[in-house]
């Protein structure tokens, strides 16, 4: 596969009247969706859609919250304050400039991007590591250059819309499994063997809406019984599961299985972009393919500087990684202790389940006047029933703002349901 570089654009045999007429039926349900989405957001804040003027949405509440102090949102580790990255950051600033100006294909990388991707290589055992500008332009950048006509992608049901933007762009047939389902996986196999040129599966890590962590044990082991190239997204493991932070595929004892792992570096690293890591006789078919790589600047000095500097710190210092797990499993054991729905989270990631939506949108808005930020996450991003408020437990947190979450949460819930 290293050896050929399949042509990505191919004439489409849709007529632009056809084309225009599913695009009207996409944009029809999204307005739809929306619309919807607009009628719950007003019940909760007790207003019409059309009366916006005078209300406080959860947008802005968001923001006047995060302008008092609240931590971002998945900054897992702590370090986008810690004081030797903000040194390391000035310190490039002040040698390198703000902004790289072009892409890494054109000259925009410069020797601290070179020193990211040796030390991310040495850090998960790979021959090669290849930065992105972003972790959506990572997955999109390498999986369509990847993939091809002729090949398959077999993906789980729950994976980012990086993955599947990177899917569709590719050119390749596809299909999905059901969420974490290895004997689904294991029939769309079956069904595969012997009519594709490749076969590639794609999983997450740790799955950003549900906090699961994928049974990576078991679909590695398929590889002993079907011919496919496994690929990990640990954007939300990378730095904070493994020896050093090598991640969950580390953790599991099944890296070297792993064909190509990405994350972004977004998370725990303390900036933005992305990479991605495999063997090196695949580096010219994604230099030279991937559009997301040839064609977009390449992230600051700057946030190549935070790596380094986030990096040292996790790999010197493990206590921060065990805090984070400390801390997720408390803030696990309280929702539990008060009777919340967790489904099979495991992750930092923690969603609390609920079956109605409008009751969901009025808590979330309720928590943010509490000083509490939270995503809720409603259809049609998640299927009817299954909207959530989605909680992200890091380093900064305390055990005095968990015990605080779950004591308004469960007061808020509790007198919601009195009422109804």
């Amino acid at each position: 596969m290293a050896a050929t570089i399949r042509q990505r654009y191919t004439a489409r045999s849709a007529s632009s009247a056809s084309e225009g007429r599913q695009l009207c039926r996409r944009t029809t349900a999204a307005g739809d969706a929306a619309t919807e989405s607009s009628q719950l957001l007003a019940s909760a804040l007790g207003c019409s859609p059309r009366n916006w003027r005078g209300v406080k949405t959860a947008r802005s509440l968001a923001c006047e919250l995060v302008y008092v102090g609240i931590e971002r949102d998945q900054d897992y580790t702590g370090l986008n304050r810690h004081p030797d990255v903000i040194k390391a950051v000035q310190d490039a600033v002040a040698k390198y400039e703000t902004g790289s100006g072009t892409s890494a294909m054109s000259g925009g990388m410069c020797e601290l991007h070179k020193r990211a991707e040796k030390m991310i290589a040495k850090l998960l055992g790979k021959e090669a590591v290849m930065l992105f500008p972003t972790g959506y332009s990572t997955n999109l950048g390498v999986i369509s250059a990847l993939a091809g006509t002729g090949d398959l992608i077999v993906f789980d049901r729950e994976s980012h819309a990086s993955i599947i933007d990177g899917i569709k762009l590719s050119g390749a047939k596809y299909v999905s499994f059901r969420h974490n389902a290895v004997e689904d996986l294991v029939k769309k196999l079956n069904r595969a063997i012997g009519k594709y040129d490749n076969i590639f599966v794609v999983v997450e890590s740790a799955y950003s809406m549900s906090g699961d962590l994928a049974p990576l044990n078991d679909i590695a082991n398929l590889k002993e019984k079907f011919p496919f190239f496994l690929y990990v997204d640990e954007a939300h493991s990378f730095s904070f599961y493994g020896q050093h932070g090598a991640g969950y595929c580390q953790e599991c004892g099944v890296i070297e299985r792993v064909d190509f792992l990405m994350s972004t570096l977004s998370k725990a690293t303390a900036a933005v972009g992305g990479f991605v890591a495999c063997d090196r006789r695949y580096l010219a078919l994604l230099k030279w393919s991937a559009n997301a790589y040839i064609f977009q600047a390449c992230f600051p000095p700057a946030d190549a500087a935070a790596v380094i500097s986030s990096l040292n710190i996790l790999q010197n210092d493990p206590s921060i990684a065990s805090k984070l797990h400390e801390l997720n499993r408390y803030m696990r054991d309280k929702l539990e202790e008060f009777g919340f729905d967790l489904r099979q989270s495991q992750s930092p990631v923690v969603p609390v389940y609920f079956t109605d939506d409008e009751e969901l949108g009025r808590i979330n808005v309720k928590l943010y006047s509490r000083h509490i930020f939270t995503v809720s996450v409603l259809y049609p991003a998640v299927k009817r029933g299954e909207g959530r408020l989605r909680f992200i437990v890091t380093c900064n947190h305390t055990i005095d703002q968990i015990n605080y979450t779950v004591r308004v949460l469960s007061d808020l819930v509790k007198k919601s349901r009195e009422k109804s």
